[in-house]
């Protein structure tokens, strides 16, 4: 029996040294395993990577200030360009009401002595303020015998009109006028048609055809 009993404890012993030496070789793995992780290689790879994440987000901020300062100056060049909108469009009510007064006053009536300093006077006027349009950008839009273009004309009636291609306009019945390069007021004008009769013989051949 102490013979048997012996034994049981000497390899109880056994696996218990067995087990502390496998505990011991884990231990090592690990300790292995975090030297690995530690090594200055593995240091350097991390270091550049941060430094290359440091650098794409300096690179992007750099990139986000400069749209703003460009933003910023686009919005204040706007700014002064188009400011004077407001005050443009009541400006050129103006020159309409002169440009009225100017088409009203017959040739006999320039030609009178009484009324001619004032007629001098209304052209005067008329004459500045094409300067203060020149100024401060306002341009006419050309109308007259030219193709009718939706951003710049509004089309108010059609003119029966053979002499010329059909979308020409053959009348301008209120000035347009552009600011810099926006559309201030579009031109009321009158487009050219095909006459009626000329529609007609043109269906006729095409029915024949």
């Amino acid at each position: 029996m102490n013979e048997d009993n012996n034994k049981d404890i000497k390899t109880s012993e056994e696996n218990k040294t067995d087990e502390s030496q496998i505990e011991e070789i884990n231990e090592k793995d690990e300790d292995s395993n975090e030297n690995d992780k530690d090594s200055p290689e593995n240091i350097i790879e991390k270091l550049n990577e941060e430094i290359q994440d440091l650098k794409d987000q300096r690179l992007r901020a750099a990139a986000e200030l400069e749209n703003l300062r460009k933003r910023a100056e686009k919005d204040q060049s706007d700014a002064l360009k188009y400011g004077v909108s407001n005050f443009a469009k009541e400006i050129i009510s103006i020159k309409d009401n002169i440009e009225r007064a100017q088409s009203s006053i017959s040739d006999d009536v320039r030609s009178n002595d009484d009324v001619k300093s004032v007629v001098e006077g209304l052209d005067l006027i008329a004459q500045s303020a094409v300067s203060t349009f020149e100024k401060i950008g306002i341009k006419k839009i050309e109308s007259l015998n030219e193709k009718f273009d939706h951003n710049l004309h509004q089309a108010m009636m059609e003119i029966e009109n053979d002499q010329v291609e059909p979308g020409t306009i053959v009348q301008e019945l209120i000035p347009g006028y552009t600011l810099h390069d926006r559309l201030l007021r579009p031109a009321m004008v009158g487009v050219a048609k095909k006459t009626q009769q000329n529609q007609q013989s043109e269906e006729k051949e095409k029915e024949e055809n």
